[in-house]
C-alpha cells in the first residue's frame, strides 16, 4: 500500500536509499503463486513486504460478500501496519493476483538494521502515507462514480492495471463486470 515515489518524495534522500538498501539486505525472496494469500484475515504477521514483480489485492469479506479495498503492484511496500506496530490481528487478507516475487522484511530485523532515528523518520512517513492513502480511497469512494474511479485507475497505473482480472476491478469499484463493460467501452478502452 505504500508507493516508493512517497518515499522519495517525502523523506530525505539519503534515508530513502537506506530503506532501500536495508530491505534488499534483510528481505527474504519468496514466490507468490496467483491466488496465495501472503497474509490472512485474523494472523499477526510481523513483516511488510516489497513487491519485486507482480500484483496483489488486499480484500476483506463481509457477509459473505468479498470486498476489494485495494491493489499494489511492482515497486510497492506492503503489510498489516496495525499488526506490525500495535501487535493487532488484522482485519483483511493480501493475495497474489499473478505470480509474483517478493522481499519478506521481518520487522525486527528492519529495526536492527536502522539508525533508531532512521527507522522513526522512515516508519511514521510510512504510516502518515498509509493513512493518506486510506484518506483517499475513502474520499473517492463517496465522492466519486464508479467511471471516474475508473478513469483515475487508468491514469495513474495503466500498465498496472493490465495484469488485474477485470472481474477483480469492478469488485473493487463495486460495480458488476457489465457496467465495467459499457465504462471501458465509453472510456475506449
Amino acid at each position: 500500500m505504500i508507493s516508493p515515489e512517497f518515499l522519495f518524495s517525502n523523506i530525505p534522500e539519503k534515508q530513502s536509499k537506506s530503506f532501500f538498501a536495508i530491505i534488499q539486505k534483510i528481505g527474504k525472496e519468496r514466490a507468490v503463486k496467483k491466488g496465495e494469500q501472503i497474509i490472512r484475515h485474523g494472523s499477526y504477521p510481523s513483516f511488510f513486504f516489497y513487491i519485486v514483480e507482480g500484483a496483489f489485492k488486499t480484500s476483506i469479506t463481509k457477509n459473505d460478500k468479498a470486498w476489494i479495498l485495494g491493489f499494489t503492484f511492482r515497486a510497492d511496500v506492503d503489510g498489516c501496519p496495525a499488526s506490525l506496530w500495535k501487535g493487532m490481528a488484522n482485519n483483511f487478507t493480501i493475495e497474489a493476483v499473478t505470480d509474483s516475487t517478493v522481499l519478506v522484511c521481518e520487522l525486527n530485523d528492519f529495526q536492527k538494521a536502522c539508525p533508531p532515528k532512521t527507522y522513526y523518520t522512515i516508519t511514521t512517513n510510512i504510516m502518515a502515507n498509509y493513512i493518506s492513502i486510506l484518506e483517499n480511497r475513502v474520499i473517492d469512494a463517496l465522492s466519486l462514480t464508479a467511471e471516474q474511479r475508473y478513469a483515475n485507475l487508468l491514469v495513474k497505473q495503466p500498465h498496472l492495471l493490465e495484469k488485474i482480472p477485470l472481474s477483480l476491478v469492478a469488485a473493487y469499484l463495486g460495480i458488476t463486470q457489465e457496467r465495467l463493460s459499457r465504462i471501458r467501452k465509453k472510456l475506449n478502452v
